[in-house]
C-alpha cells in the first residue's frame, strides 16, 4: 500500500497520511519497506543470530526512524548525519530491548543474538526459561555494554548536530540514564523494567532540546 505507485487513496487514513508524509518530504520508501520487513522478526519467536544482525535489526527500524525524521527536519543537513543515525539507533533499540526483557522472555522471544548468549554460556531456550541466571547476567550485562558502545560513538559526534536536527535524536536523551540504572545493584533488567521518574526524564529531554550534546 505504502509503496503503490499514484495519488489515489488507500482507504486506510493512517496509511494515506503517512503517504502524504512520504511524499511531501522526499522520504525513501525503500526504508519503509525495510522497516516492515525488519519487523516481521518481531511476531514470531526466532532466536536473533548474531550481534550483526542485531544491529541491522536496530539499523532497519529506530536507526531509519531518527534518519527520516532529520530528513524532515532538516533535508539538507539530514544525510551528513546518516552514520550517527545509525550509532543512536542502534543504542536507542538496543536499550529498549533491555527495557523490554521481562515482557520478551514471558512470551518467550529472545532479542539477545545467540553469539552473545553463547560467549556468555547460555542458550536463547535456557535464557527464555530462566535457567542459569549468572550466564543470563552475564548476557545482560554484554548487551548494555554494546548498547553503551554505540551510545559513546553518538556521543563523541553528536555536539555537531545542528539544532534543526535536535528533535530527531532526543530520544537519545534518555538512554544513558537508563543504561545506568540497569547496572545499580539490584536493578538488572532480568528482575523487572527499569524505570526513570517523570521529572527527570522530563529534565533530561529539556535539557537536551535546548543544550543538545555539549558539555553544560
Amino acid at each position: 500500500v505504502l509503496l503503490a505507485e499514484g495519488e489515489a487513496e488507500t482507504g486506510h487514513p493512517t496509511a494515506d497520511a503517512l503517504r502524504a508524509a512520504i511524499a511531501a518530504n522526499h522520504l525513501p520508501k525503500a526504508a519503509f519497506e525495510n522497516m516492515l520487513e525488519a519487523r516481521i522478526f518481531d511476531l514470531y519467536n526466532d532466536p536473533m543470530p548474531s550481534r550483526t544482525d542485531l544491529e541491522g535489526y536496530c539499523g532497519e527500524t529506530a536507526a531509519a526512524i531518527i534518519q527520516l525524521a532529520a530528513m524532515v527536519l532538516d533535508p539538507n543537513a539530514a544525510p551528513r548525519f546518516a552514520e550517527l543515525a545509525g550509532r543512536a539507533g542502534c543504542a536507542q533499540a538496543i536499550t529498549g530491548l533491555l527495557l523490554l526483557l521481562p515482557l520478551h522472555r514471558r512470551r518467550g522471544q529472545c532479542f539477545i543474538p545467540s553469539d552473545i548468549l553463547a560467549a556468555a554460556g547460555t542458550s536463547p531456550e535456557e535464557f527464555v526459561k530462566g535457567d542459569g541466571d549468572a550466564a543470563a547476567e552475564r548476557a545482560v550485562g554484554a548487551m548494555i555494554a554494546l548498547a553503551r558502545e554505540h551510545l559513546g560513538a553518538f556521543e563523541k559526534g553528536a555536539s555537531a548536530l545542528p539544532a534543526s536536527l535536535r528533535p530527531a535524536f532526543l530520544p537519545l536523551a534518555l538512554t544513558h540514564a537508563y543504561l545506568d540504572r540497569m547496572e545499580k545493584p539490584g536493578r538488572s533488567p532480568l528482575g523487572g523494567t527499569s524505570t526513570l521518574s517523570t521529572l527527570r526524564r522530563h529534565w533530561l529531554l529539556l535539557r537536551h532540546a535546548m543544550h543538545g550534546w555539549t558539555p553544560l
